[in-house]
Order: C-alpha cells, then sequence, then structure tokens
C-alpha cells in the first residue's frame, strides 16, 4: 500500500509493512481489529506530530512523531510495556494510512506560539494556569532552573515531587501501586541541569541535581513502596554520573565536599534495601578525592616519571575510577584543558577519545599515528574513521577503518566495554562503497556478515558483490550453516530458495524460535513439498492459541490453519482436513468468537 494524500496533499509515506515492523505480529492483529471496530477518535497532525484517542478497556492518548516518512517515535498512555508498538498505536497508524481524511490538519504548536506577541502569550499561560494547578509549578521551575539565573532549588525540587506523586497514583490495577504518568518528564527534570553543566556552571547544576535527587530517593521510597520500576533506576544512575561531574567542575570547599558525600552515602544506603545498588558511589568518589591525588596532577601537567604515567594507579583500577576518568576528560573538555585531556586520556587508555581530541585540534597526522600504535579494539577505529570523514580525510578514514577489522573485540581496563567487529565492517562496507572503493568495500561485507550473521548484511554484500556474487554466496552460505546459532538462518535459506535446508533449521518444533512472519512464508513455500511438516506445525500453533482461550489471538489461530488446509490441498487429502475442521468445530463449539472463524475454514 503506498503513502496515502492527507487533505493537504501531503503524503504520511507509511504503509502496512512499515507499521507491522513496529509491533509484534499479535499486537499488529488487534491493532487492526481496532481501526476495523472504529475504536480510533480525534486524529490531529499537527506538522510531524500526530495525536489520537483510541478507546480500549479505557480511553487511552497516543501521540507519534514521523520524520522523512518513517516513523520516529511514539508514545501512549496504555500499561503496555512488552516491546514494539502497543495495538493503540498501530490503531492510529493504520487510520493515518487508510483514512487521512479522518486526521485534522492544523499548525503545529510553534507556529501558534510563535504568531502571538509577549502580552498575549502571557495572558495565555495565566488563564490556562486558573485551570491546570500544575502549570505554574512547572513554569517556576523552568525558570529557576534556565541558565543565567540563580539556580534557586526549590521549584525543581517541588516540580519532581509533583511528577513522581503523578507517577505512583493509586489505581484500580490488581489493588497494587503501578507507574503512570510520562516518564519523560521525570528524565527533563534530570536533564535541567545539562545546560549548565555545559556552561561549565557546575555548583548550580549541582544545586538542581541535589534537589531533584532527594525527592527521586525519599519520595519514590515512600510513595511507591520501593516499587520495581526500570524507568527510575538508569535515572538514578544518570543522577550519580552528573552529580560527578557538577562536582569536579564545582569550587566547593573541604566541608561541602563532605557533607555532600555524606547525603549520597545516605541516599545509597536507603536505595539499596530496595535493590537499588551504588547509584550515587561515583559522584561519592569524585567528592572524596576531586583532582586531590598528586599522580593525577602529575599526570595532568604532563610530568614524565617511569610509574607516573599511568591512571589510575597500578592496583587501584576498579568500576568506579575507570567511569570517574571519563567525568573528568568531559569536564577538562568543557574547561578547554587541550593538553591536560590528551595526557589523562592517553594515561587512562582511553585511546578513541585521545586520538579523536588530536582530530578536533587539527593533529590528524598526530591522530593516525597514534591510532596505529596504541588501537586494538573495532569501536576505537570506527569512531576515529567517522571523525576523520567528518574532517575530509577520506583515505586516512578507510584506513584506520580498514585497520580496525582485524582487532579482536575484548574487554580491557580502558573506559570501553566488549562488542563486535560489525558496527565498523557495516561502515566501511558503504563508505568504502561511496569512494568507489569496491574491493574494501566487500571485504567489509563479508566481514560484518561473519560477525551477525543478519539478513541485511547479507543481502548488503550481494549489493557490493556485483559479478563475484556467485562464489561470494557459496562463502557467505557456508559460514551462515556453520554457525551454532544465527536467528536469521531460516529467512536467509528461504530467501535463497533453499526451502528444504530451512525446513530442517526450523525443525519439527512448534517453530516459536523462527518470527511468525517468517514462518509463514516458509509454510507457504513448503506446503506442496514438504505437506507433513506444515501441518504439523501450523496444527501446533492454532491448537496452543485455541486451547488456552486466548480469543484475541483467535484470528491468528485461524490463520495458522489457513495454512494447514493449504497444505492438506496441496497432498490431496481434502477428505482429511474436511474431518478436521469438522472436529475442531465440535471440540471449540462453545467458543463463539472462534467458531465462525473455523466455519470458513471448510473447503
Amino acid at each position: 500500500m503506498a503513502g496515502k494524500e492527507t487533505k493537504k496533499g501531503r503524503k504520511t509515506g507509511l504503509d502496512e509493512a512499515a507499521i507491522r515492523g513496529l509491533a509484534e505480529e499479535a499486537v499488529f492483529a488487534r491493532g487492526r481489529a481496532y481501526r476495523d471496530e472504529g475504536a480510533v477518535s480525534d486524529v490531529v497532525r499537527r506538522g510531524d506530530t500526530v495525536t489520537a484517542r483510541v478507546e480500549g478497556s479505557e480511553t487511552y492518548r497516543v501521540t507519534v512523531r514521523i520524520d522523512a516518512g518513517e516513523v520516529d517515535d511514539y508514545a501512549c498512555t496504555c500499561p503496555y510495556e512488552w516491546g514494539g508498538a502497543c495495538k493503540h498505536v498501530v490503531a492510529t497508524l493504520l487510520t493515518l494510512i487508510e483514512a487521512p481524511e479522518e486526521a485534522q490538519e492544523r499548525p503545529s504548536l510553534a507556529v501558534v506560539i510563535g504568531s502571538l506577541d509577549r502580552d498575549a502569550l502571557a495572558r495565555l499561560l495565566l488563564r490556562r494556569a486558573e485551570i491546570d494547578p500544575g502549570l505554574a509549578g512547572w513554569i517556576e521551575a523552568e525558570c529557576a532552573a534556565a541558565p543565567g539565573s540563580d539556580a534557586d532549588p526549590a521549584p525543581v525540587a517541588a516540580q519532581a515531587r509533583a511528577v513522581l506523586a503523578g507517577r505512583y497514583a493509586e489505581r484500580d490495577y490488581w489493588d497494587d501501586y503501578r507507574p503512570a504518568g510520562d516518564p519523560a518528564e521525570l528524565r527533563d527534570l534530570v536533564d535541567k541541569a545539562v545546560p549548565r553543566l555545559e556552561a561549565g556552571d557546575g555548583r548550580g547544576a549541582l544545586g538542581i541535581l541535589e534537589a531533584v535527587a532527594e525527592v527521586f530517593v525519599e519520595d519514590w521510597i515512600e510513595t511507591s513502596g520501593g516499587y520495581d520500576d526500570e524507568t527510575l533506576y538508569p535515572l538514578f544512575q544518570d543522577l550519580g554520573r552528573m552529580m560527578a561531574e557538577a562536582a569536579l567542575m564545582s569550587d566547593l570547599d573541604e566541608d561541602e565536599r563532605a557533607s555532600l558525600a555524606d547525603t549520597m552515602t545516605d541516599w545509597d544506603a536507603a536505595l539499596a534495601e530496595y535493590g537499588v545498588e551504588d547509584s550515587f558511589a561515583l559522584a561519592v568518589r569524585a567528592l572524596e578525592i576531586g583532582w586531590d591525588p598528586p599522580a593525577l596532577q602529575a599526570i595532568l601537567n604532563g610530568e614524565g616519571g617511569k610509574d607516573s604515567g599511568t591512571w589510575p594507579p597500578k592496583g587501584e583500577a576498579d568500576w568506579t575510577e575507570g567511569e570517574l576518568t571519563a567525568v573528568r576528560l568531559r569536564v577538562l573538555d568543557a574547561a578547554g584543558r587541550h593538553d591536560a585531556y590528551l595526557h589523562l586520556a592517553r594515561a587512562a587508555q582511553a585511546h578513541a577519545a585521545a586520538a579523536l581530541m588530536l582530530v578536533r585540534l587539527g593533529r590528524i597526522e598526530e591522530a593516525v599515528a597514534y591510532a596505529r600504535k596504541a588501537f586494538g579494539h573495532p569501536d576505537d577505529a570506527l569512531a576515529l574513521a567517522r571523525a576523520l570523514a567528518e574532517a575530509g580525510r577520506a583515505e586516512e578514514s578507510l584506513a584506520v577503518a580498514e585497520a580496525g577489522l582485524s582487532f579482536e573485540p575484548n574487554e580491557s581496563v580502558s573506559l570501553r566495554g566488549a562488542h563486535s567487529v560489525v558496527p565498523l565492517a557495516r561502515w566501511l562496507r558503504e563508505a568504502a562503497t561511496e569512494s568507489g572503493r569496491a574491493d574494501l568495500a566487500l571485504t567489509a561485507a563479508r566481514a560484518a556478515f561473519a560477525g551477525s550473521l543478519a539478513r541485511a548484511d547479507f543481502e548488503a554484500a550481494r549489493a557490493v558483490a556485483g559479478k563475484t556474487w556467485t562464489s561470494v554466496r557459496r562463502d557467505l552460505l557456508k559460514t551462515l550453516r556453520a554457525a551454532e546459532r544465527a536467528p536469521e538462518r531460516t529467512e536467509i535459506l528461504l530467501d535463497e530458495g533453499l526451502v528444504d535446508e530451512a525446513v530442517k533449521d526450523v525443525g519439527g518444533a512448534p517453530g516459536y524460535a523462527v518470527p511468525e512472519a517468517v514462518l509463514l512464508r516458509l509454510m507457504e513455500a513448503a506446503q506442496s513439498s514438504h505437506s507433513d511438516w506444515v501441518i504439523r506445525v501450523a496444527r501446533s500453533r492454532a491448537d496452543a492459541i485455541m486451547d488456552a482461550g486466548a480469543a484475541g489471538d483467535y484470528a491468528q489461530a485461524a490463520e495458522w490453519l489457513r495454512r494447514a488446509a493449504l497444505a492438506h490441498e496441496s497432498a490431496g487429502l481434502i477428505d482429511e482436513w474436511s474431518a478436521t475442521i469438522e472436529a475442531l468445530i465440535e471440540r471449540h463449539r462453545r467458543k463463539y468468537k472462534l467458531r465462525p472463524l473455523l466455519e470458513a475454514l471448510r473447503f
């Protein structure tokens, strides 16, 4: 289905296949049912943002952002949290492409607000504040946190308290508490300190962060009872990292540092009782040692000495100091202390950070030479190759990336973790193609597929192989067959017409390890040559749904049975299928939603 025209003549750029890719197959089917039942209303498009109401067990609000014809982001007020888009988002998007005339086109808020003068905007906000009790607090917090103003933590703390209280409002949900509200509001509170960090105002940032952290810790425990909330856990960690950065750029005296460190130690002790460990350990470490160690000062000043060139000192490396070194580098960068940055990056074996700083300083040859000597990880090579390409140094960029293909990913005491060569190989494949280096592009394509065993990388290798594809295909399939685990092996084999191998790869199990869409494709391709297999797997999948009484999935059960019916037909077993479907109709005769679907499967 092509992108549909709206009343204004704009195309959505979406089609059903793209929407299917956002959700699980069963979720898409439910979204389709919601759309067909007319559950979607009040669809409004403002610029690239679409909002809608969807009637389900409650009325839910959906927001979707579309950028360059693709879904960039989506949100729904429903509690769905099992990965991918929910059925309400699916229903909204289907409405947008199938009935664009239902979407009201309105100017974006930026356009509307931009048309108002200062007094009109003030009057508008004041009128809204009269009916929206939370607006005044939000405005006060925004103004208090703005760079250039005195950092007053009180309005920020009050706003944090309001957001968190709303998140744990009591609802009729298993007589318990569950998170409500928008997690983005919580993130926004933490991010209010970012402009001050970027401006070098560590003390101001610290005031904001301390106010937010105190509320997050104390009110979360009091209001939610330590509810298992995966949204807040990473926020606690981010607060700790940002407070460490603010502390290192602040002019706190010894008593202030000790007092704040004690406070954060108490926070960690309170959180630990609810399974949240060491959120503020990094900030405590920053406050305790600051920039004080003589060995650290010697490194920053570029002073030599046999044992003074490594940080942290031998025997003192741990995760806290490794993270703290990354924070120190950000602080030095913000302060423009580039020599000290390079000294510390080299001493800490943060090789990519050192090379990237050299590129930023225009010292390209030195950066490449340093990489040749120090690099040993694909991620480092990728970071530098990208920076060199952006600097217009294509030849050096390709050379660094090619060398990185031979690096073995592993853990080290530096600031990086273990990653594969795949991201580097993919980048090099595209960059070499753009530069006309077909040989290098193919080398990178082989490396990408060997590391990922992904269908997309198989197809990318086909695109760059040209006339050599026959031999390249043979090599890639050999690699695929030899792999112990390859999640997309079935789909690749199916794409290549190797149906017998694809069936063997799925095996006799119900095929739950294979995406439903792939399994359905394979059944269609195999219904004549492997009819027994299709019948067995399709019946297994359908019976599991029907026996569980999962009414919302009955349409999917019928689709599995349709595949079984086609396989019976291909095998000349129509009488057997007729007996089978009649037995199923009788067996499930009390399931009024299922019975018509089964009756439609009679020959």
